[in-house]
């Protein structure tokens, strides 16, 4: 393991601990359909679920996206290197923790030679439209779990009646 680079770790740290694909977003759809019930008001708690779980399928695919980058640059991706990239590509910054777990470095001392506006303005620039098409697919995912999840609505909603 110690001849791993820091990405590799990070991707390791990643893929081990924070790995929520659109099967899992739509398990946790399918869970809450499960435990829908017309008799109980429970819509702000499982609203509140739903969103969690959007938020986590999000950052997820976020994430991954910027070890694209990782793979194709020389960066040196420090949490705040990677919460600048996450904010100008996908205008959201994430799991501040979650960053910080996968690419913080216990002990470190020095500043990336990274953290310029000028190499961070190069990076979105180059990556913008990989960025946009990336979110475009994350929308697509999230919009078909919906409409499943909305269409096992109805059906629970005209066998209750």
């Amino acid at each position: 393991m110690s001849g791993q680079s820091q990405t590799e770790k990070a991707r390791a740290i990643f893929l081990h601990k924070y790995t929520y694909s659109s099967e899992d977003l739509a398990a946790d759809y399918q869970a809450e359909l499960l435990n829908y019930s017309n008799e109980k008001w429970e819509y702000p708690q499982r609203a509140a679920r739903l969103s969690a779980a959007v938020k986590r399928y999000k950052s997820f695919r976020m994430l991954c996206f910027i070890f694209e980058i990782a793979d194709e640059t020389e960066l040196d991706f420090t949490p705040l290197i990677v919460k600048r990239l996450c904010n100008r590509l996908f205008g959201r910054s994430g799991s501040q923790e979650m960053i910080v777990d996968i690419f913080g470095q216990k002990g470190r001392q020095h500043r990336s030679r990274d953290n310029l506006p000028s190499v961070i303005d190069g990076v979105v620039e180059r990556y913008r439209l990989a960025a946009f098409s990336c979110q475009a697919s994350i929308q697509n995912d999230i919009e078909q779990v919906k409409k499943a999840y909305q269409a096992g609505i109805m059906i629970t909603r005209q066998q209750a009646e």
